[in-house]
């Protein structure tokens, strides 16, 4: 009874150990090492980095189904997007000029008809501590950014709307 006990403790030990085998941070540039994890791992950006074509990059390479992103640090130069509650409206893009703190970016990585998308809002502050907030179209990387990539089992879908141009996530009730 012992010697099963041991061994099961040996096995869920080792388990463990392959799970946790890939690496927890890595640069744009190692994302394949990342390779179908389940792990949640955090992607370092470094300056002048493009903010959504690395994180969409770092997804592709690592072969991820979908995730969840968070990220902190700086940017300059964001161009931000607001959506008016008017399906037929195009977004406002605004482009903002210098550096600013990353407070907040939450968003997902989803499949779009085969590609991967990057969709994220953030929340920004300036030198004043002035926020500002809305969909991230772009953003280059001041210093640096950690970028918190949680994978997902499965592939999560966007379908995009013909009429409003939107593409929301796809629910299977």
């Amino acid at each position: 009874m012992k010697t099963k006990k041991v061994l099961a403790s040996i096995l869920l030990t080792s388990a463990m150990t392959n799970v946790l085998a890939a690496p927890a941070a890595i640069d744009k540039m190692h994302c394949s090492q990342a390779a179908k994890t389940t792990q949640p791992f955090i992607l370092v950006l470094s300056n002048n980095d493009s903010l959504i074509d690395s994180i969409t990059q770092c997804a592709k390479d690592a072969e991820l189904t979908s995730a969840s992103v968070s990220a902190l640090g700086q940017v300059h130069h964001p161009v931000l997007a607001y959506f008016s509650s008017n399906p037929n409206d195009k977004p406002t893009l605004t482009k903002f000029n210098g550096y600013y703190e990353l407070a907040s970016l939450n968003g997902n990585v989803t499949n779009n008809n085969g590609k991967y998308y990057t969709h994220v809002h953030g929340v920004l502050a300036d030198k004043q501590f002035r926020g500002i907030a809305g969909h991230v179209n772009s953003a280059k990387i001041g210093l640096t950014a950690e970028v918190t990539i949680v994978p997902f089992p499965a592939s999560i879908d966007r379908v995009v709307n013909e009429k409003t141009g939107f593409g929301p996530i796809a629910t299977h009730n």
